[in-house]
């Protein structure tokens, strides 16, 4: 059998449906997909053109950032530790700070961080989505992106919900492409309302895709719908508005009643652990979610949010808080929290037949790790070292359909140098306003 690239002498780590590990194994590799996968003892079948000898490394799925707003890198580490930050701060300083070019140079300056610590796929909901894609497409990532829908003026559409008609036409220029699923993300149910929201889901649903929402994450929210209709889930519920492509971010506000709502609908959830215990946020059931039968990705929300855009500090952080919600230390282990963070994600998403795993038919995403390093040897489970000791600086070399996007010599599609110089410069920019939004607030 031939193939284009065998990465070969790996700690093979499939995630497959039989949590197969080849140690020693190789992947092979025919245009972008996987062709084989297995022990070093068959690895004579294949006949490659080019190989790489991993060296014992780790061989493993990308990992998937189910829930991102990349362009908000502009802004990190911007009004920390304030009450109601989203309300008084946030929404002013994108309505006087956020374009196009801010959009297109910090989503690319921040998909560099995402590239080197091992993301190959992302799910991003913001605004100018178009520039998102490009960067997205230079850097070589795969990605699901939402243009951001909401009831007021927004940077890229000054009429209310002209959200909707931007997305159509991000949808019609990106349909298709084979890294960037295009898609609407309606901001939230208190931004966005229920005519909208099945409005958003007939085009979602006839045109295939999925739809991102943040759902039941802040406390107003929660006030709100459970005085009116007992939770934000039951709201939804009554209007018809969960459905199988939905994602919900955060879903921190839930009752047993709401899990076994939302395992009937077949929505998604995207659980950022990082950004909610940051915002002092209850902690998602997520453990529960995913036992009752939802499909469950992990995610680090904004660089505003939860800061670090590294998927090494969720999917450890994930198992841990469960733990405490359940005082159980065997609640979540340590292979169900890599689960999440890889094909969880891409299930969660739509992209499960696509990525997530490695395993023959799907996309050559994967990344090298040298698990070598002071801080994960000597491993004796590749899963428990994957979810707790696993750090960014980890990662050797990263591929997205079959293609080195990111290695020991840097990103091959952006400029890495270009790309620092750009952000010091949005942020000599942004500084002024920040400061006097800051002062505001306090």
């Amino acid at each position: 059998m031939t193939c284009d690239l065998v990465v070969e002498n790996a700690a093979v780590l499939t995630l497959d449906a039989e949590w197969r590990v080849h140690e020693p194994g190789f992947v092979a590799v025919r245009g972008d997909a996987i062709a084989g996968v297995g022990p070093m003892a068959e690895r004579d079948d294949w006949e490659a053109a080019s190989a790489v000898d991993a060296g014992g490394r780790l061989l493993m799925p990308g990992f998937v950032n189910a829930h991102t707003h990349v362009a908000m890198a502009a802004f990190r580490s911007a009004g920390e530790d304030m009450r109601d930050r989203l309300g008084r701060y946030l929404f002013p300083l994108e309505k006087r700070l956020v374009t196009r070019e801010l959009v297109r140079a910090a989503s690319r300056y921040c998909l560099v961080e995402m590239a080197s610590s091992g993301t190959t796929t992302f799910a991003d909901m913001y605004y100018f989505e178009d520039e998102v894609a490009k960067s997205a497409k230079e850097a070589g990532l795969r990605c699901v992106l939402g243009e951001t829908v909401v009831d007021f003026p927004a940077p890229d559409a000054p009429e209310p919900y002209g959200g909707i008609a931007y997305g159509l036409r991000f949808i019609g220029e990106w349909l298709g492409d084979e890294l960037v699923t295009p898609c609407l993300a309606p901001h939230a149910t208190y931004t966005v309302g229920p005519d909208r929201l099945r409005e958003i889901r007939r085009v979602s649903e006839g045109k295939g895709l999925p739809a991102l929402m943040h759902i039941a994450e802040t406390a107003p929210e929660n006030a709100r719908f459970r005085a009116s209709h007992g939770s934000v889930i039951r709201y939804l519920r009554s209007e018809g508005l969960l459905y199988p492509g939905l994602v919900g971010a955060h879903m921190v506000y839930l009752d047993d009643d709401d899990i076994g709502i939302v395992a009937e609908s077949g929505m998604s959830v995207a659980h950022c652990p990082a950004s909610n215990a940051k915002s002092g946020r209850p902690i998602c059931p997520a453990g529960a979610l995913s036992e009752a039968g939802v499909r469950l990705g992990l995610a680090t929300d904004g660089p505003i949010s939860g800061n670090g855009m590294d998927m090494q500090g969720v999917v450890g952080l994930f198992p841990k808080m469960q733990k405490v919600l359940a005082l159980d230390r065997e609640a979540v282990p340590a292979r169900d929290a890599v689960r999440a963070a890889t094909l969880g994600g891409a299930e969660a998403l739509g992209l499960g037949s696509v990525t997530g795993s490695l395993e023959p038919g799907k996309k050559a995403d994967m990344i090298l790790v040298d698990a070598d390093a002071f801080n994960m040897a000597p491993v004796y489970d590749w899963y428990a070292a994957v979810a707790y000791a696993m750090r960014p600086h980890n990662v050797d070399t990263v591929f997205v359909g079959g293609r080195v996007v990111k290695d020991g010599a840097g990103m091959r599609g952006v400029d890495e140098a270009a790309a620092k110089a750009d952000m010091r410069a949005i942020a000599a920019s942004c500084s002024g306003v920040i400061a006097e939004l800051e002062r505001g607030t306090r």
